[in-house]
């Protein structure tokens, strides 16, 4: 009789059992709006995170994973999914900057890139990369800044509280509410920048890069929770502090001295070195609120919403997962701990002029990215003693064929040609069939390759010295030798000199008008005659 009494019981209850009404959505209480407000400061705190991305739906799904540093910022990101297309492969990007290496026939499915990334095959991204993936990564950016908004700005007065869930087996709360100033609109760039960007004051300065410096090695440049966030120094064209050295012959890439001042004894302040500044995107970044799962830290564990053209975008944090992120080459490679030069390290610096002209020359291999969609790529021979430089230059994308670069006293020689662009250059320089255009170096119209190569001649082309300002940013390893990343304001450009031990140049970088730095890696040594190109037909002789 009792079994079948609580039978019954239960039968009843069952049948007259209503789930409970879901709690209905309600402004967001003081403490709520604390914590929403929070969640970007700290997100800023925490530095870094793992992050999985899912653009779109169905067939036209993009799947994005990888780590965020919102503290340089960079973002190093495995691009997949069915609908990713041409852009499938690695990426990685700055605010400003948006590098590809497009991989089509990668995996659908992607995963986490490789902690070193690869050496090779890295653009700047075209327009088609841009459109599709940067909204994405400037979302992610948009996640992190070092203070909390003003009050009513961030969350909005329509900001709701939806419901309790749980993230990460973490109980949490879903807010809907806008980013931060979408609801009162970016401020809008104004003139275009790379990867489908627009920046303030159009290209990127040469010898005052800006933005925030880097984070030095694998320490985290946030202080502890609860500490107020660093701001970063004013960036100065030349460090306060840093020590002027007698840094190579006649300037380098300078048309005239630019000594650097030389702050207060025993002082030395962080180098003009950094990735590109952050810059507001163009308008809102999502169309409406979005859903934010925050938890009890402030901690922001997911993210939906729609993107300003309508495609639904969803954001997982995976904040145990955070390695420190390396940097590919053309945005400046991984970080260091920037310093005064030492003595030896001045030394080596200010002996280099001789050192090269004793090696005679150099073959040299250039990567440069100098514009979205074009891998440009060159190789040949410098020659300090005779003064002249002679490559083949090509590339992919958008660059249009091979061309024969031929520097000297004189200024620079270039022609159109055929052939595989990873060729060394046919010797002598070719006459019949080709037309050789020739301008000065400092030319207007000059571009950022023939820039580094006369930089890279200046390097040995005199013995007068100019006292320039010179920082170690690291140390470095390329061709299995050790070497001493050291950057010289050069005047017209902000060049990376990479000295091995034995005071030799291995690698000379420049940062490109883009922001990236573009590298002409050398071998010194022996090289054959770099005959001048031909007078074209029909011009006359100089008399013997």
């Amino acid at each position: 009789m009792v079994a079948a009494a609580a039978a019954a019981g239960l039968v009843v209850g069952l049948l007259t059992w209503v789930p409970a009404a879901p709690e209905p959505s309600r402004p967001l209480t003081p403490a709520e709006a604390e914590r929403l407000a929070a969640v970007r400061v700290t997100n800023h705190r925490d530095v870094r995170s793992g992050v999985r991305l899912t653009l779109g739906e169905a067939g036209a799904r993009t799947d994005v994973v990888g780590w965020v540093d919102w503290s340089r910022p960079l973002a190093y990101l495995d691009v997949g999914g069915p609908g990713a297309g041409p852009d499938r492969g690695l990426l990685q990007a700055t605010p400003e900057l948006l590098l590809t290496r497009p991989d089509p026939a990668a995996v659908p499915a992607p995963a986490y890139p490789p902690l070193v990334p690869p050496t090779d095959g890295w653009r700047v991204g075209d327009a088609t990369a841009a459109r599709s993936l940067r909204p994405a990564v400037d979302l992610l950016f948009a996640l992190a800044a070092p203070r909390p908004e003003r009050a009513g700005h961030f969350p909005t007065d329509d900001a709701r509280w939806l419901s309790p869930a749980e993230a990460g087996g973490l109980p949490v709360d879903v807010f809907r509410s806008r980013l931060p100033g979408d609801a009162a609109g970016r401020a809008l760039p104004t003139t275009p920048g790379p990867s489908g960007r627009a920046r303030p004051g159009g290209t990127a300065s040469r010898s005052t890069p800006t933005g925030r410096p880097a984070a030095a090695g694998p320490e985290d440049p946030a202080g502890p929770p609860g500490s107020t966030p660093r701001e970063p120094a004013p960036r100065r064209s030349t460090p306060e502090g840093a020590v002027p050295v007698a840094s190579g012959p006649g300037g380098w890439g300078a048309s005239a001295p630019v000594p650097g001042p030389a702050g207060p004894a025993g002082t030395w302040s962080a180098p003009t070195i950094s990735l590109p500044t952050a810059v507001p995107p163009a308008g809102p970044l999502l169309d409406g609120a979005a859903r934010w799962w925050v938890d009890r830290d402030a901690r922001l564990h997911r993210l939906e919403g729609r993107l300003r053209d309508g495609a639904p975008v969803t954001l997982e944090l995976q904040r145990a997962n955070r390695p420190v992120l390396w940097p590919v080459a053309a945005l400046g490679g991984r970080a260091g701990l920037p310093r005064a030069l030492t003595g030896p390290e001045e030394d080596r610096l200010a002996r280099l002029a001789t050192r090269m002209r004793a090696q005679g020359g150099a073959v040299a291999t250039l990567t440069a990215p100098v514009a979205p969609g074009r891998a440009v790529a060159g190789t040949g021979w410098l020659s300090w003693t005779a003064q002249v430089a002679y490559l083949s230059v090509g590339g992919t994308g958008a660059w249009p064929g091979r061309t024969l670069r031929r520097y000297d006293a004189a200024g620079v020689w270039s022609t159109p040609a055929t052939g595989d662009p990873a060729a060394p250059p046919p010797l002598p320089p070719p006459r019949t069939g080709y037309a050789w255009h020739h301008h000065p170096t400092d030319a207007d119209d000059a571009d950022d390759i023939d820039l580094l190569l006369a930089a890279a001649l200046r390097v040995g082309a005199a013995t007068e010295r100019t006292a320039r300002s010179a920082t170690r940013i690291r140390g470095d390893r390329l061709a299995d030798r050790a070497v001493d990343v050291i950057e010289v304001d050069a005047g017209r450009g902000t060049l990376r000199c990479w000295i091995d031990r034995s005071g030799l140049l291995r690698r000379l970088e420049l940062r490109t008008r883009l922001g990236t730095y573009a590298q002409l890696d050398l071998v010194p040594g022996p090289v054959p005659a770099l005959p001048p190109v031909a007078p074209p037909p029909g011009k006359p002789r100089a008399p013997r």
